[in-house]
């Protein structure tokens, strides 16, 4: 799952808010790609991207529980489950790619 598999699920509903709420929306999505270009760029320092991950996760948080006032909980949690998925499988392999290296693989 990427992350704009989650915009092609979820951008109806924020649009049906407004074009502020879509833009928003496509915003937090295009700081996930960002980060996630982050995390594969090796020339960046391990504690950055850490920093970097628990930022987003803080970021999604506040988004998710911002907007589950206007479009519910419900989705809101699914939303926020889903892109922390995203990040988790992103840092699981960047983990995994550290790992190699320093085994000379």
């Amino acid at each position: 799952m990427a992350a704009r598999d989650i915009e092609q699920r979820y951008s109806d509903a924020f649009a049906e808010l407004g074009p502020g709420a879509a833009q928003e929306f496509k915003y937090m999505l295009d700081c996930i790609d960002s980060f996630l270009d982050l995390l594969a760029n090796p020339e960046i320092d391990f504690r950055v991207k850490l920093a970097d991950y628990a930022k987003i996760r803080n970021n999604v948080l506040e988004f998710c529980q911002f907007y589950a006032k206007f479009l519910g909980n419900m989705l809101m949690e699914r939303l926020k489950h889903e892109i922390y998925e995203v990040l988790d499988q992103a840092v699981s392999w960047w983990g995994e790619q550290d790992v190699l290296d320093i085994m000379g693989c």
